[in-house]
């Protein structure tokens, strides 16, 4: 017990000897404890801290990843809608443009089929295409039902016209009730006008040779001569433009050529203003061309036409009401 103090503590218990090298082991310990059990909350603080600070940078990374792929999402929404809004002018610039285009052509297809109303463009697009058409459709159902435009397919010019001439065959002065297209031996022949076959045959009196005769509609007729071929027979209808027969030289005749002819009633017409009407021109025939009555043929073709607007404006009533 050398070099040792040793302290006896008596009590009813009993008697309890404590030397300081025992009380200084145990406050070792104590301390070593105390040591240990903060190193090991220390390092479980630590550990649970960086397991955090790792879930939360995780979550962090996650959560900037979305918010990355957010953003790129909304950069290529934004860039899609610009290129849309870019589409969308682009379109608008162009429906724009079309649209006075529109404006422009319709302005001048009224001036052409001689709208009549006041400050046209001030009626919606409609009326105003509906005007158009309307009058379009007048004016081409009379050029349909009177002989217009050439007898050729393909128009090369002319080598006679209508009026007194010497005739090539005979040397005798006389009257030329038509005009000769020039034209070569199997050229198309068209009919002038919608109508009925009213003749097709060779016919010998009149010198024409193989004759073709159209009656048309309101009192006009036609004839087409010096046939090599005809491709209609008598009682059948054609239509405008449609092929009658082929150029020829037949009956007297001095080469190819087409001989036609425009009659209304019983009196033979000059057939180069009717050659030469079309839509564009049509009101110049009504001058050009005497002893027709045009007033009342355009009259009765007004009234269909508006008989025919009349039946479209029902239609299409009906059909919004269904």
């Amino acid at each position: 017990m050398r070099n040792y103090f040793t302290v006896t503590i008596s009590d009813v218990h009993g008697s309890r000897h404590y030397s300081f090298k025992h009380f200084f082991r145990k406050f070792a310990w104590v301390i070593v404890s105390v040591f240990l059990l903060i190193w090991s909350v220390g390092a479980v603080s630590l550990w649970w801290l960086a397991y955090q600070a790792q879930e939360m940078e995780t979550q962090n990374a996650a959560r900037v990843s979305a918010f990355t792929e957010t953003l790129k999402q909304a950069r290529a929404d934004y860039e899609k809608l610009l290129a849309e809004k870019d589409s969308i002018e682009s379109d608008l610039e162009q429906k724009s443009a079309e649209i006075a285009f529109l404006d422009q052509s319709l302005k001048g297809l009224e001036t052409l089929v001689g709208v009549d109303a006041e400050e046209p463009e001030k009626l919606p697009y409609e009326e105003r295409v509906k005007q158009v058409q309307l009058n379009t459709l007048g004016k081409n159902l009379l050029l349909n039902m009177t002989p217009s435009g050439h007898a050729l397919s393909v128009y090369k010019g002319l080598t006679s016209k209508y009026g007194y001439r010497n005739h090539p065959i005979t040397k005798k002065r006389h009257l030329h009730g038509g005009i000769d297209y020039k034209s070569a031996i199997g050229d198309d022949v068209v009919a002038t006008a919608d109508g009925v076959v009213k003749y097709s045959a060779y016919n010998k009196d009149s010198g024409f040779g193989n004759l073709v005769t159209i009656l048309h509609a309101n009192g006009f007729k036609t004839r087409y001569g010096h046939l090599s071929q005809r491709s209609v027979k008598v009682g059948q209808f054609v239509h405008k433009g449609q092929k009658i027969g082929e150029v020829g030289s037949t009956g007297r005749s001095s080469g190819p050529h087409l001989h036609y002819e425009v009659w209304f009633l019983h009196h033979r017409l000059n057939p180069l203003p009717f050659a030469k009407w079309n839509i564009e021109n049509y009101d110049d025939i009504f001058t050009k061309v005497k002893g027709v009555p045009w007033g009342s043929l355009s009259l009765s073709v007004d009234q269909i036409v508006k008989k025919v607007g009349k039946q479209l404006s029902q239609t299409v009533a009906s059909s919004a009401e269904k």
